[in-house]
């Protein structure tokens, strides 16, 4: 008999520790912190529109942070402050109730629906979802004319548009998931025995959950608020589109100083005090993590006394309240289930709102006309090419699940390989009709929009690659060779997640000019890579940045709770580590590097503020031509284009689902992975 060993005179290559994280560090070096670095270098120089790059740094001067604290951009600066305090506590408000009732009140049936309920409007353009809030708000909108006709407001209808107001209800809006999420998995990871306990020691409902629940939660509630709170500070797309001149925020304030001031050291000051403000607001968080289970424990002579007092009390009335008691939870569980059906409908009026105005005879997406017509739809598609591309992917992706059933009889086939049957009819249906005519390029018949379409498609699947790749290599290193350099690595990794975009979207802005004149990257960025434009290969760099640190996360949380011996095995068996990851640690991590990518390219589907400031002539995504229309009358045929996207958000997060179902994971760990835990 013989075994395959390692040669004893052979020497293994062991390189160290954050060799597979490699790529990841000199791509985060090279497009994030030098980028960032140089940022903070401008807000040093002045302003000079005579040279190439518009910064003298001759003579540095701090007079740009004293202009800072001028009076406009402190109106604007506490304006945005205000929005996004006012906004985080009634995500908070709003949200909590919502989580709390899916995590204790319901079934895993019922939870797994309010979750995908969740997550469904969450996921879905951001740029649509804020649009969308201009057909409740327009002055002669639907809402406004059953107003008038109520004869609650004047003549006039509601004047909203352009307001403040309006930016901080679509702010609440558009961030109301991202604060469930993390909500729901801090409350749904609570021991459920802490809550009995906490019971049994004679605390009510309401004392066992601002005693335990709540601190409990804690961690949750500072992470769905810095979720939140800092991306609000930097949010740039609904001032744009509903604030107006009233409405602006610091946002839109630090882009306008790039993209059409040319003030790069006032636009660098003003960003580097939107960081410290971040960095302010994560230092009062971790206090607040670190406050709470210090005050818990404090209180903890207190709170037992109190308990087993109101213990004692509610043993001598135990009888006689029982009923009672029974009706009032009854009564907290209906009360739950009415607001989380409210929340729900409240979270799907937009899209709902985007999907009838698509079919608007008239020519405006805000105001509907009375009459539903697909003239718009014709007008966006060739209905020759379309419905052949339709009849092909019908025709091919039934013929996949007919071999499917056809298949099932076969014993000897794997089932989770026939599992992948209709997804590979659904690929070979997508092949065949690029093969068989040039449809990507004709479907669309408005040269406008489709263009626009195409280059989003472009630009998240390049960006996607890059981020599978620079994640899924940099999530193993974490899992597997841990050590000192996973801590900047981490901490890198979580600037990356909370960093404004906004500042993201300057930095490559300022660094893709300076880098223009450097023999390869000039290149590159400047006249293009193959048949790709230096704006595409400048899209695929902005939108990796996120992308490739949440894959990271997605793939670190996955091999950390599996266990090293296999691994381990292959290497003892004399396996070389590129065999050991390609046989064994790669399909370990395939679920999470599917479900990392599809996630990945929806937010790259969906980005506009990284989009808007470093995209050219050519490389014009959706969301940035849906921008631009903005400042116009709508057509309905952009409802069109949106209503596309949506649905292939949808399909792409139907199959993150299933993926990760298949890989055992439940309705609770799909949260957590869509909330980065």
């Amino acid at each position: 008999m013989t075994s395959a060993v390692s040669t004893p005179g052979r020497r293994k290559f062991k390189g160290p520790k954050f060799l597979l994280a490699l790529p990841s560090i000199i791509w985060y070096l090279l497009f994030f912190v030098v980028p960032i670095v140089f940022v903070v270098i401008y807000s040093f120089g002045t302003k000079d529109t005579q040279r190439l790059l518009p910064v003298d740094l001759s003579k540095l001067t701090t007079s740009n942070y004293s202009e800072v604290f001028g009076d406009t951009f402190f109106k604007t600066f506490k304006a945005t402050l205000r929005i996004a305090v006012v906004a985080t506590i009634l995500c908070v408000f709003i949200g909590l109730p919502v989580a709390y009732f899916a995590a204790f009140k319901v079934s895993e049936k019922w939870r797994a629906l309010i979750l995908a309920l969740v997550v469904i409007p969450s996921f879905t353009s951001f740029l649509i979802r804020t649009v969308a809030w201009r057909i409740p708000l327009a002055p002669k909108g639907e809402f406004s004319r059953w107003l008038i006709d109520l004869g609650w407001i004047s003549d006039r209808g509601i004047q909203l548009l352009e307001t403040p107001t309006a930016v901080q209800i679509a702010i609440v809006y558009n961030y109301l998931g991202f604060m469930i999420l993390p909500l729901f998995v801090a409350l749904d990871r609570i021991d459920i025995r802490m809550r009995e306990a906490s019971k049994d020691l004679g605390a009510g409902r309401v004392a066992t959950f601002f005693g335990v629940t709540l601190p409990l939660a804690g961690p949750g509630i500072v992470a769905g608020v810095l979720l939140t709170f800092i991306p609000m500070c930097g949010d740039y797309v609904t001032a744009t589109v509903l604030g107006g001149a009233k409405g602006n925020m610091i946002g839109s304030m630090i882009a306008s100083q790039f993209s059409q001031a040319q003030n790069w050291p006032l636009g660098s000051a003003m960003a580097v005090l939107m960081i410290g403000a971040v960095l302010v607001a994560l230092v009062a968080g971790a206090l607040i993590v670190w406050i709470v289970p210090w005050l818990t424990r404090a209180l903890e002579p207190l709170t037992q006394s109190v308990r087993r007092s109101m213990h004692a009390r509610r043993q001598n009335h135990d009888a006689s309240t029982k009923p009672g008691r029974v009706r009032r939870f009854e009564m907290t569980r209906i009360l739950l289930a009415v607001w989380t059906a409210l929340v729900l409908v409240f979270m799907f009026i937009p899209i709902l709102l985007v999907f009838r105005h698509s079919f608007n005879e008239g020519s405006s997406f805000s105001i509907w006309s009375g009459h539903t017509s697909i003239k718009w739809w014709g007008e966006l598609f060739d209905s020759t090419a379309t419905w052949a591309v339709i009849v092909r992917f019908v025709v091919i992706t039934a013929i996949g699940l007919v071999v499917k059933r056809i298949l099932v009889a076969k014993s000897h086939i794997s089932p989770r390989l026939l599992g992948w049957v209709g997804p590979l009819g659904f690929i070979v249906a997508f092949v065949v009709n690029g093969l068989v005519s040039d449809w990507f390029h004709d479907i669309f018949d408005f040269a406008g929009i489709g263009d626009a379409i195409r280059n989003s498609f472009l630009a998240a699947f390049g960006a996607t690659v890059i981020a599978v790749v620079l994640g899924g290599l940099s999530g193993v290193a974490l899992a597997r060779r841990p050590g000192t350099w996973t801590k900047i690595f981490m901490a890198t990794i979580f600037l990356i997640l909370v960093t404004p975009e906004i500042m993201d979207a300057i930095a490559l802005v300022t660094w893709f000019q300076r880098i223009s004149d450097v023999p390869v990257l000039g290149y590159v960025f400047k006249h293009g890579l193959g048949p790709f434009n230096g704006g595409i290969n400048k899209l695929w760099v902005g939108q990796s940045l996120y992308a490739s640190a949440v894959v990271t996360l997605i793939v670190r949380a996955r091999l950390a709770g599996l266990d090293e011996s296999l691994e381990e095995a292959a290497a003892d068996l004399g396996a070389t580590p590129a065999r050991a990851f390609r046989q064994i640690t790669l399909p370990l991590i395939s679920s999470a590097l599917i479900a990392g990518a599809l996630l990945s390219f929806t937010l790259c589907l969906d980005n506009a503020v990284i989009s808007t400031l470093v995209s050219e002539a050519g490389s014009t995504t959706f969301p940035v031509a849906l921008l631009g229309a903005t400042k116009s009358t709508i057509k309905p045929f952009w409802g069109v284009g949106a209503v596309m996207l949506f649905a292939i958000t949808m399909g792409a997060l139907a199959f993150v689902a299933v993926v990760l179902r298949r890989s055992g994971e439940s309705s609770s760990d799909i949260a957590a992975t869509l909330a980065g835990g």
